[in-house]
Formats: structure tokens, C-alpha cells, sequence
């Protein structure tokens, strides 16, 4: 297991590095691969499929920028989900409704038992949902999501313990509203 970890750093430093050096097939990569998992992130937290893709390319061009002297700190992942979270808070304030989640949060050809879902998730609070999508759509470690949010692993831990508590309480409820 330690292998495979030393193996992951290496393969993500000679990654980017390449990304440094302007290689076209790793910007391709970072676009496809990244580029993806960034615009599944979005899909549940910003309103319309044009907004998603502003931010996305909001995000992408501020990596490209950033690359340059990101000095690996932390993992890619984390430092294009961070930048992610920048764009998305500069979306949200340039429509002056930071504080309420998006509307649209749901797509018209889910399921009623999804759609439900989506609906419970949509009255949880900003933060938690935020950290829920991180840890369990994204697929983020508490760890990577701490450095995300700018905060202690402690706290990421008790966020995301609260936000597990709300939803459950949320679907809970739900249940017996059905019942």
C-alpha cells in the first residue's frame, strides 16, 4: 500500500511537471479527466448547464494560470476543487444570493425517489451540502476537503458529522411525512 502511494505522488509530480512545461496531452488530461469530475461537482451546486460551464472554464483558466507556480503542496485534486469553490462563491456573490442555496438543483428526468432525494438535499444547509458532495459524489478525504475549505481536519470532521446528522434527520423525516 505504501507503494502504491509513493507511486501515486510520483506519477502526480511527473504530471505536473508536464503540466508546467505546457505539454498539450496532460492539459488534455487535466480538461477531460479533472474537467469532468469538477463539472459533476458543479452540477449540484450552481442552477443552469451555462453557469456550470462558466464556472468550469472559470476554474480551467485559473488553473492555467495557477499552474505555473502551484508548488504541489497538496494533491492536484485539491487545488483544482479549491479554486472550484473560489469561482463558485464569485458566482454566487456577482448574483447577490450567497446565502441561499440554487433552485435548480434538480433534473427533470430523475426518478420521483431521486427527485425526493433531491429535494431533501436542497434544504440542507450550504455548508453541509457542500461537504457532503465533497466527501461522498467527489469522492474527497477529510483531509483533502480541510485543505478545500481552508480549515482544520477537526473541524472538516465535525462539519461533515453535522451535515451526516442533518441529512439523516431530513430523511427521516421524509419517511414519516410518506407513511
Amino acid at each position: 500500500m505504501l507503494e502504491s502511494i509513493e507511486t501515486k505522488i510520483r506519477s502526480e509530480a511527473e504530471f505536473l511537471r508536464q503540466l508546467k512545461n505546457q505539454d498539450e496531452q496532460a492539459w488534455s488530461i487535466l480538461t477531460t479527466e479533472y474537467g469532468t469530475k469538477i463539472y459533476n461537482y458543479l452540477r449540484h451546486r450552481l442552477p443552469s448547464p451555462q453557469d456550470i460551464e462558466d464556472v468550469l472554464s472559470e476554474t480551467l483558466l485559473a488553473a492555467v494560470r495557477s499552474i505555473p507556480t502551484f508548488d504541489g503542496n497538496v494533491t492536484l485534486t485539491t487545488f483544482l476543487f479549491s479554486l472550484a469553490n473560489r469561482k463558485i462563491a464569485d458566482f454566487w456573490r456577482r448574483q447577490q444570493t450567497t446565502s441561499e442555496l440554487p433552485e435548480t438543483l434538480m433534473d427533470a428526468s430523475l426518478s420521483s425517489d431521486s427527485m425526493e432525494f433531491q429535494e431533501i438535499l436542497q434544504k440542507l444547509r450550504p455548508n453541509h451540502l457542500q461537504v457532503l458532495l465533497m466527501r461522498y459524489h467527489v469522492g474527497l478525504g477529510v483531509d483533502e476537503i480541510a485543505k478545500v475549505l481552508g480549515v482544520s481536519y477537526k473541524s472538516t470532521e465535525s462539519l461533515l458529522s453535522r451535515a451526516r446528522l442533518e441529512l439523516r434527520k431530513a430523511l427521516d423525516n421524509a419517511r414519516v411525512r410518506d407513511v
